[in-house]
């Protein structure tokens, strides 16, 4: 519990948390890189394949958005079913609402006619756009399978048409530019079924960032941190005015006030906790202070003292109010000659943190 107690201390009045917190799964090395990263690798050459549609699907059409490539085909024995089904549940369903696509390219083309891909789709409740299956002449794919996309893929016609091709499983993500950000292994024998999902969840949040990443200089991509901001700002107000009410002797007013910061606090606990577990994943991991020198310093200053004293504070609050619950008049007095100073400090910087992250936070 008290443990618990000390993450949420953390969680209850900090406007902003160390970008450490936000990323709990590792780069895979230097092909994959982690979301925010910079790092491109070759460009995606031009191409013009055929949609389950009917469609002509050319790289111009994908063009201003991220997507995934995924090699497969619908004969295949191996790990095309079960790598699919995963997208569909773990990688599909978190692409909603963006503008990330799946793209699918058939290795087996001369099988893989458009009714084909039509019945796979339907086979893993794909219904719209958001998620294309290709296919295509039989050269052309397999060289942008092998060259464009650096995917190993190989074939024995010895063999029966489910073990005929095997592919590489690691897929590329490609930014809105056609350029590949890196690849991400989604179904290989050697790793356990944790490694593979937190890979699947880390070439999402990649994508993802691609796609959300506020653009420099501009208003954040969610309204929750401008809505923290204002109940830490809210906060400050009851603070002040119900310190106000107890030096003037009305002891009922600076109650009633006190529960209402208090309560203020809760709900920001509440903003708080969806933002960093439902909203900052989407977008790659939180904003980063793009400051150097003294302004880097002084901003982790600012936001290092924030965050420690917000964690200490909590019980020193809770206790504070305990006390004046029991009356015990003295000891609330003694308690909350630390706990008022410590709370209005860690309300007001998580307004000032707000501001000089989302606002007075140029890029480089």
């Amino acid at each position: 519990m008290k443990l618990l107690a000390s993450i949420l201390g953390a969680a209850l009045l900090t406007g902003a948390a160390p970008s450490s917190w936000a990323s709990p799964v590792e780069s895979q090395g230097v092909a994959s890189p982690p979301p925010g990263s910079d790092v491109r690798f070759t460009e995606v050459p031009a191409f013009s394949f055929t949609e389950r549609s009917g469609a002509t699907v050319t790289l111009e059409d994908l063009a201003g958005a991220p997507w995934i490539a995924v090699p497969f085909y619908a004969r295949c024995l191996g790990p095309c079913p079960s790598l699919t089904g995963d997208l569909r549940a773990r990688v599909y369903e978190r692409l909603a609402g963006s503008d990330v696509r799946l793209v699918s390219f058939s290795v087996d083309p001369r099988f893989d006619s458009p009714e084909v891909l039509q019945e796979w789709a339907e086979r893993f409740q794909v219904e719209d756009d958001r998620w294309l299956f290709l296919t295509g002449e039989l050269s052309d794919m397999e060289a942008f399978v092998r060259d464009g996309l650096k995917v190993a893929l190989a074939r024995d016609e010895t063999l029966e048409p489910g073990l005929a091709v095997t592919h590489s499983t690691r897929l590329p993500v490609v930014d809105p530019e056609g350029r590949i950000a890196g690849w991400y292994e989604c179904a290989a024998d050697g790793l356990g079924r944790a490694e593979l999902e937190a890979n699947m969840d880390l070439m999402t949040n990649v994508a993802l960032a691609l796609s959300t990443a506020p653009q420099a200089g501009g208003p954040p991509a969610s309204s929750l941190p401008a809505i923290n901001a204002g109940l830490n700002g809210l906060a400050t107000i009851l603070l002040v005015l119900g310190y106000r009410a107890i030096r003037r002797g009305d002891r009922d007013r600076h109650a009633a006030l006190m529960k209402t910061a208090f309560a203020t606090s809760a709900a920001f606990l509440a903003c708080y906790v969806y933002y960093h577990t439902a909203v900052l994943p989407l977008q790659g991991g939180p904003t980063k202070f793009h400051g150097t020198g003294a302004a880097k310093v002084g901003y982790l200053v600012l936001l290092g003292t924030h965050v420690v004293l917000a964690a200490v504070n909590l019980p020193m609050i809770l206790r504070t109010l305990l006390l004046a619950r029991r009356e015990d008049w003295e000891r609330h007095r003694r308690w909350a000659r630390w706990t008022f100073p410590i709370w209005l400090y860690v309300s007001v910087t998580g307004v000032v943190v707000y501001v000089v992250l989302y606002h007075l936070n140029p890029a480089p």
